[in-house]
Parts: C-alpha cells; sequence; structure tokens
C-alpha cells in the first residue's frame, strides 16, 4: 500500500517524535525522499539554555557505520572541527603498564565528539530543511494507528491530534511511541538486564598541563588521539577525549557490589569528591595520578542501570516506525548505540529510494534488513563487557581480529562481525539472542 497524504496535500507528512541525532538525520532523510515532516521534542528549545542541551556529558564514539550515514546530511567542515579523531586503543592494566595498538590501518580511526555537540549539528541541519519542522516541549501521549494519528501535550498542558502518513519512533530507550504499540500487541519487547551500573566521570588534567593534539600527557600514558580501557575485576573504566584535554570517563560497576568492600566496589561509596578521588588512586591510579574529578559533587551525578532491550517487530502496518534506541538499546561496552541508530537512517534512506511511492513496501525490506543487525550488535556489545571483564572467550588463534576493530573496520555487517566472532572464539551458536516472537500481522 502507497503512502497516504494529508491536508490534501500532494506530499505524504512524517510526524518524528524525538528529536536526538537519530531523530533529526531521520527527518533529514524523509524530508530528501518527499515528505513534510513534523518534529516533536519533549526537551525545551535549545536557545533556551544557550550551546549546551542537557545536563549529561557523555562522548559518543562514532565509526565509520556512523560516519558513512551522515555523509551529505550535516557540514562535515564543522562535524571535523568538534570531534577527536581516536587511531588507537590505549589498556591501562593494573599493574601500570599499559599496551596501546593501533586499528590496523593508519586511516582506520573513530571519532569522540560530545553527544550535545552532535545533536546540535544535526538539529541546526534539520531546521535548514524548508518542509522539516520542529516543535519543542511536546510529549507524544497516545497513538491511534488505525486512524493514523498521535496525540501530543505540550509543557502547559495543553492537547491536541495530528494526521500521520509516516509515525517515526525516535524517542529513545523509554520511547512513549512503542509504549503504545507494545499496549496494543503491535511489537513485543524483551528486555536483558546486565546486572551492572554506570556513571559519568569527566576527569580533567592539572591547569597548564594539558596536550590536546600530541603524543599524550607527560609521559604517552594518556595521549588524546585514543580511546582508552580499564579493565578490572569484575568492573572497568573506558574514556573518550574531548577538545578541551578532559577524558569523559564511563565507569562501569556490578549493581550488587558490596559497600564498603575494595574487591567489590559500589557507587553507594561514591558520593563524596574525597572517596572518589581515592577509589580512583586505589583501582586508577595512572589516570588519577594525572587527572582529577570535575565534579565537586559526585552525588549528583546519576548512576543508570544497564539494559539491552530488543523490539520485534519495528515497523507496523507499513505506517509506523521505530528506529535508534526506540528499537533497541544495546549495551554501551562497544561503543555502538549511535552507531547503530545513525546506520538506521542510511538503510531507511536506501530502502525509500529503491521503492520510490511505495512506503510498506520500503518499511517492510528495512526491517528485514534490519532485524538482524540488531540482535547481532546487542550479542557483540555484551561480549565486549565479558571481554572488558576478562571473563569471555580466549581466541581460537593468536591472530584473531580484535573484537573493536572487527565491528568497526573489518566487517561490513554487524551479523558478519559476529559470526568471524564465533568462529575465532568458538563461540556456541546457540548462546547468541534469540529474536522476540512477533504477532500476528505484524
Amino acid at each position: 500500500m502507497s503512502a497516504r497524504t494529508s491536508r490534501g496535500t500532494s506530499a505524504p507528512r512524517a510526524v518524528v517524535v524525538g528529536a536526538g541525532p537519530v531523530g533529526c538525520l531521520a527527518a533529514q532523510v524523509l524530508a530528501r525522499h518527499g515528505y513534510t515532516v513534523d518534529v516533536h521534542e519533549k526537551r525545551p528549545h535549545y536557545t533556551e539554555h544557550g550551546l549546551r542541551y542537557d545536563g549529561r556529558t557523555i562522548n559518543l564514539s562514532l565509526s565509520p557505520r556512523g560516519i558513512d550515514a551522515l555523509d551529505g546530511f550535516c557540514d562535515r567542515a564543522a562535524l571535523d572541527r568538534l570531534v577527536v579523531p581516536m587511531d588507537r586503543r590505549v589498556r591501562h592494566r593494573p599493574d601500570g603498564r599499559v599496551d596501546a595498538a593501533g586499528y590496523g590501518r593508519d586511516d582506520w580511526r573513530n571519532l569522540s565528539i560530545d553527544r550535545n555537540d552532535l545533536n546540535l549539528l544535526l538539529m541546526t541541519s534539520a531546521d535548514a530543511v524548508p518542509t522539516v519542522r520542529f516543535t519543542f516541549g511536546t510529549e507524544c501521549t497516545g497513538v491511534d494507528p488505525v486512524t493514523r494519528r498521535v496525540a501530543l501535550t505540550d509543557r502547559r498542558g495543553r492537547s491536541w491530534e495530528t494526521e500521520y502518513d509516516l509515525l517515526v519512533g525516535a524517542d529513545g530507550t523509554h520511547s512513549a511511541v512503542r509504549d503504545q504499540l507494545a499496549e496494543r500487541g503491535l511489537t513485543h519487547c524483551r528486555q536483558h538486564r546486565t546486572g551492572v551500573e554506570y556513571r559519568e566521570i569527566t576527569l580533567r588534567p592539572p591547569d597548564g598541563d594539558e596536550d590536546r593534539g600530541g603524543d599524550g600527557h607527560r609521559d604517552g600514558r594518556m595521549t588524546p588521539r585514543a580511546i582508552h580501557v580499564w579493565p578490572r575485576d569484575g568492573f572497568f573504566m573506558v574514556g573518550l577525549p574531548s577538545h578541551d584535554g578532559s577524558l569523559r570517563c564511563t565507569l562501569v560497576l556490578p549493581r550488587e557490589g558490596s559497600p564498603g568492600s575494595p574487591s567489590s566496589p559500589a557507587f553507594a561509596d561514591l558520593m563524596t569528591e574525597e572517596a572518589l578521588r581515592a577509589f580512583l588512586r586505589r583501582h586508577f591510579p595512572d589516570a588519577a595520578e594525572i587527572f582529577h574529578p570535575a565534579e565537586p559533587d559526585p552525588s549528583k551525578v546519576p548512576v543508570t542501570p544497564i539494559s539491552v532491550l530488543a523490539s520485534a517487530p519495528v515497523v507496523h502496518d507499513g505506517s509506523v516506525l521505530l528506529v535508534g534506541d526506540a528499537a533497541h538499546t544495546v549495551a554501551p561496552f562497544l561503543g555502538q548505540g549511535v552507531n547503530l541508530g545513525l546506520e538506521d537512517c542510511a538503510v531507511l534512506a536506501r530502502s525509500l529510494a529503491r521503492r520510490p511511492g511505495d512506503q510498506a513496501a520500503a518499511l517492510d525490506a528495512y526491517q528485514r534488513e534490519r532485524l538482524p543487525e540488531h540482535e547481532a550488535a546487542a550479542a557483540l556489545s555484551l561480549a565486549n563487557y565479558e571481554e572488558l571483564n576478562g571473563t569471555g572467550p580466549r581466541p581460537a588463534a593468536p591472530d584473531a581480529v580484535p573484537l573493536p576493530t572487527l565491528v568497526n573496520f573489518v566487517s561490513s555487517t554487524y551479523r558478519e562481525a559476529l559470526d568471524i566472532y564465533a568462529r575465532d572464539r568458538r563461540v556456541p551458536v546457540a548462546a547468541r539472542p534469540s529474536r522476540p516472537s512477533r504477532p500476528n500481522g505484524g
């Protein structure tokens, strides 16, 4: 069935819920394929808060998958000014030794970028498209897939409904669009709780000791052109570089840690700056020697449980589509969440281009291609967590490709990467996650 039109116009109307990086890219993709696009975002307009969109300070790692998806949809020169290239991976051992290794080729690199910077870049790019309109401070409160209407409510409590030919749920892990479909039995969600939590830590060098483009801080252990990994027994920390010389780190600890136990730390022990500094000195001494926590009150930094969530189907009736974290939330242990979501948009663009005028066929093709990729990416993210903890399978051969290199540079798809990983590590196929059951008519 072809797309219907709304408001008596010749152009089909798309409603995108969520104006994160994936939602903003999806809006541009749809506009380029002839849609008029309304984007609804529950956060306030970004100009009300200056250049920072929200309180999070997390950095993202853009791999070639994500970078390729952005091609032609943002100012590449502006993107280059926002990123820090990372051409190697530095592993910090508990005994102080450091192993640094490139990805295998001089042109293989990932890009570290502040999530807010990427969001604003894509938002301003989409906002410049005449057929894209943003509405902020608006929340999705209902979806009627039969009449193809979505209910919206603003911050003042005013509610209204709007028609759509295509509804795109790009509203993240706690997607209202997905929840509306799930309540009607039109999609099923499977959640895997990892049993670990994370919080963000920004580590800054002492004043005057920044090294923003050389080989590293002091002795080279903290090179700014690398992703830094501190694997420990049962927990770990990962740091991505920023332009100001800081490292934006993600500290991952077991949810069932033992408060007060040095060997089994818990976030409950890290509620003061003094406690956080002591924790870093004990478990990450090379980082603590050079850097200092930026947060004066660590108790105000949220602690977030890490779960893997998969939805299927991600398309309903040729008119509703889930993308990004609304469709799949992968564990952040491999840095693939944003890349997987941006790649969703690239595949959507390709599917629409190959089936012009046939929205339902395009979405069906999109789903058949993406569901196996979502599953494989989730499995790979959990596999890397096991490797960081030292509990994963050992490579079958010394020359087996490291998992981050395999995913980011060697394989053409996540499914191919999972197949190679399973072969090289001799992982039983049955250990891979199974697809959620799909309702009839999905």
